[in-house]
């Protein structure tokens, strides 16, 4: 969350003219604002969701997922199975810099120790899971997508 897969992304698909989607503008469209569903039907039928979006977008060839894609170890294994997994470590200090009081992040939206304890939750996944990791603090977008292009030879 924060990190700027979304945007590292779209700017890594037009880079290298490859298709693109973000999982979570998938499940907006598909479903209606995650704040509401969150709010409304919670959290594990967000993550019902998220599963639903992975499988379904497959076929792009780039695809940036919402951080809690790594909630449900099924999601981890689908894209190792399917693709090659780029995580774009960003420090806890950063991300808070980003994402400041963002109402449309649901699991933010709580005290600094509760969003602290995400973030070292979600840590060992992301890392065990990963090809490649990429740190982000103090790079631009282009920076950042010319290290992933570097890394994997893509």
């Amino acid at each position: 969350m924060g990190s700027g897969k979304s945007t590292v992304g779209q700017a890594l698909a037009t880079k290298l003219n490859k298709t693109y989607i973000d999982t979570d503008q998938y499940i907006e469209e598909k479903y209606g604002s995650i704040p509401k569903i969150f709010r409304d039907k919670g959290e594990d039928v967000f993550r019902l969701y998220e599963m639903n979006a992975l499988q379904e977008t497959l076929h792009y060839q780039i695809i940036s997922t919402g951080g809690g894609i790594v909630e449900k170890i099924e999601n981890l294994h689908k894209m190792k199975e399917n693709g090659i997994i780029f995580y774009l470590h960003t420090s806890f200090h950063e991300i808070s810099k980003r994402l400041g009081q963002d109402k449309n992040r649901p699991l933010w939206n709580r005290a600094l120790e509760e969003n602290k304890k995400l973030y070292h939750r979600r840590i060992p996944k992301y890392e065990e899971f990963s090809d490649y990791k990429i740190i982000t603090d103090g790079k631009t977008i282009q920076e950042i997508v010319h290290e992933i292009i570097k890394q994997s030879n893509v």
